[in-house]
């Protein structure tokens, strides 16, 4: 996720220990950072990879100097993570050779923290030495893009887990690296699995966890169909997007079902909302939020009841972190974009195929959606995709392509991460309400 962040907490921790940097400088207030899900056998989160990126000039997440600076900036980062967390949910965070001899990942808690051991770290005496002593006082280690090379032996007996990089990788190959690993005692982790068939391979060849991009890729089956409930919400999607909606008929829409009616009734009357009194009338809060607010908060609930899956939920807050930074950071550029409100839709609808499992062009036929949205969405307008592409980039970390499409679409990085961080912390508010 990108949560390509920027806070005035981090400035307000920092500005006393270190001068904030301008322009292309690596200051604390351009600390980014991007979340990747791990998922178990079952499809339940059981964690997040944190990305970080040390600076706005900096081209990945390669840490440069190794400092005292580039430790917070891993503290501050795992700081604003906790806040995604469910209970019992872990943190992978890469480090390299200079930050373990440092003791960097004493700032982070063991309980939560899994210290990711880069592949370019040799396992040297020094190394070997700090990873007992992590272990001693209960980190958990990971081994990270393992590919079967030898010289890791002494690293793979003290991990916990082993990240296996399965990109491109044939069945055989993996099966040979998975029994070498069978006499460690470590779990494995499938890490860039790329589509549903990877994912059942390493699932049958006995790895615990899977990280990569499979799970917001469509999940087609032979033959299946959207169910009756699905189809109305389609529906109901699609009388959202009416040009002479009014208030009467969203509020029988939603007087009409019991869940959405309490739901709203808790979302409007939540601290968040800041209102002063209790809102007690469906007809009230409707009004109150008036017709946008209202039709998008209908939208993401629908979509949230689509499927309530740990997966399809986090599928979900990309789709509505992207909603609202696409919404928000599009009058920020000076390349064209569309009219917010169906920026706010190029996002949210980012992931339908995925969502409901059927193609995207089938899809967009069953809603009401201005044109140029659709050809968006079906990946035929290249000027607005660059907008899509940039949020999806920042969720995966790709910093290179961030980078580059701000430069093209004339959006600063300071607003770029000022947005986001917006976009993330709505988000966040809004699943946790419904």
């Amino acid at each position: 996720m990108w949560t390509y962040q920027i806070t005035g907490v981090i400035l307000e921790m920092m500005k006393n220990s270190r001068q904030v940097s301008s322009g292309e400088g690596t200051g604390p207030d351009n600390v980014y950072v991007a979340r990747q899900p791990v998922f178990d056998r079952e499809m339940n989160i059981w964690g997040y990879e944190l990305l970080f990126r040390e600076g706005a000039g900096c081209k990945s997440a390669a840490f440069q100097d190794g400092d005292l600076a580039t430790s917070r900036v891993i503290a501050d980062g795992f700081g604003l993570a906790t806040e995604w967390l469910r209970d019992n949910q872990r943190v992978l965070i890469n480090f390299p050779a200079s930050m373990l001899i440092e003791g960097s990942p004493r700032a982070l808690p063991p309980e939560t923290a899994v210290v990711e051991i880069l592949e370019t770290v040799r396992p040297d005496r020094e190394i070997l030495e700090i990873c007992i002593q992590l272990k001693e006082e209960g980190y958990s280690l990971a081994l990270d893009d393992y590919v079967g090379s030898p010289g890791y032996e002494p690293l793979l007996e003290l991990a916990d887990l082993v990240k296996v990089d399965v990109l491109g990788m044939q069945v055989d190959e993996l099966e040979r690296i998975v029994n070498d690993l069978q006499r460690h005692k470590c779990l494995l982790l499938a890490e860039k699995v790329e589509d549903l068939e990877m994912f059942d391979c390493c699932r049958k060849l006995g790895f615990t966890y899977f990280q990569g991009f499979f799970f917001s890729r469509p999940q087609l089956l032979s033959g299946k169909r959207l169910s009756s409930s699905r189809i109305a919400k389609i529906n109901l999607l699609q009388e959202l997007g009416r040009p002479d909606l009014d208030f009467t008929r969203i509020s029988g829409i939603i007087k009409g079902d019991v869940s959405l009616s309490y739901r709203l009734l808790r979302y409007i009357n939540s601290p968040g909302m800041g209102l002063t009194y209790d809102i007690k009338s469906i007809s009230q809060a409707v009004t109150l939020l008036g017709h946008r607010k209202i039709a998008a908060w209908l939208r993401v609930l629908l979509l949230a009841d689509m499927d309530p899956s740990p997966r399809a939920r986090e599928l979900l807050f990309f789709s509505l972190q992207r909603a609202w930074f696409l919404e928000a950071v599009c009058d920020r550029g000076e390349a064209v974009c569309m009219e917010s409100d169906s920026m706010f839709l190029l996002g949210l609808f980012s992931s339908l195929d995925a969502l409901l499992a059927q193609p995207m062009e089938e899809i967009v036929q069953k809603i009401s959606l201005d044109e140029r949205l659709r050809d968006v969405l079906m990946g035929r307008n290249p000027e607005m995709q660059a907008w899509l592409d940039l949020a999806m980039a920042g969720e995966r970390g790709q910093w290179d392509i961030v980078e580059r499409t701000l430069k093209h679409l004339g959006v600063s990085r300071e607003d770029a991460a000022r947005t986001q961080n917006q976009a993330t912390a709505m988000a966040r508010q809004f699943l946790d309400l419904v």
